[in-house]
């Protein structure tokens, strides 16, 4: 199962309406994703005009899509109103790939999320310490001669994962997972005790950023909850 896959998936199951994606670069994921109405953010966007054109003639939906060339953070300062009445029913989100950006995304995503809703989130388990490296962007990795760098490049978003775990423990408010495909595919629910005001306390830690890439390693199953690739579609199937 590759993000487009998860991503549809929690789209046709929940009968979604309203897709928010952050990080979109060139469009290659958004465009292809299905919905009714769609919501692009990226401060660099580099969709062209000719692969606009192309996803209309497929999808005539994709004429009607926002584009947002600004920060997720600006995002939902500007959109802040009309997520209120219009709430976000699935989200991806692969953005930066810093830690501390891709918690606060996710916290930003649940606070106007559809209670029936989903996000699903990019790079959470990165198959080696070079793609794992923390960094600003791929462009700044490529500059810190990182051992072993081929290329590839997740940064620690797997580190908001874990938080997101440690922190659902006092509440028990989130199903959280992590797909062994793709890099990596986060999976995060609310259950039906989930409330907004329980994000209050949630914010970036030292004790997070400074995890190293061993951590990760030495048990991937304890310290993102990873999953098979097929555990999606079972799971999907037993939700509400």
């Amino acid at each position: 199962m590759n993000r487009l896959e998860a991503i549809q998936l929690l789209i046709n199951h929940t009968k979604a309406k309203n897709y928010l994606e952050i990080g979109v670069f060139n469009g290659s994921n958004f465009l292809e994703v299905h919905a009714p109405i769609k919501h692009a953010v990226d401060p660099v966007l580099k969709i062209t005009s000719r692969y606009k054109l192309h996803s209309i003639l497929h999808d005539t939906r994709n004429l009607f899509n926002k584009y947002f060339n600004i920060t997720s953070d600006a995002y939902f300062e500007q959109q802040k109103k009309k997520l209120e009445q219009k709430k976000i029913d699935v989200s991806f989100i692969d953005g930066l790939h810093t830690y501390e950006q891709t918690l606060i995304d996710v916290k930003n995503v649940l606070t106007y999320l559809n209670p029936n809703g989903g996000i699903v989130m990019h790079d959470c388990s990165p198959p080696s310490k070079a793609h794992g490296w923390p960094a600003n962007s791929k462009e700044h990795a490529e500059t810190m001669n990182i051992p072993g760098f081929t290329g590839g490049w997740c940064g620690d978003s797997w580190k908001a994962i874990h938080h997101l775990i440690e922190w659902n423990n006092e509440f028990n408010a989130l199903d959280i997972f992590v797909l062994n495909c793709d890099y990596g595919l986060g999976i995060v629910f609310p259950k039906k005790n989930f409330s907004v005001s329980m994000l209050n306390n949630l914010k970036p830690e030292s004790i997070y950023e400074t995890l190293s890439y061993e951590f990760l390693d030495a048990n991937r199953q304890l310290v993102i909850n990873l999953k098979n690739e097929n555990y999606l579609t079972e799971y999907m199937k037993n939700k509400n």
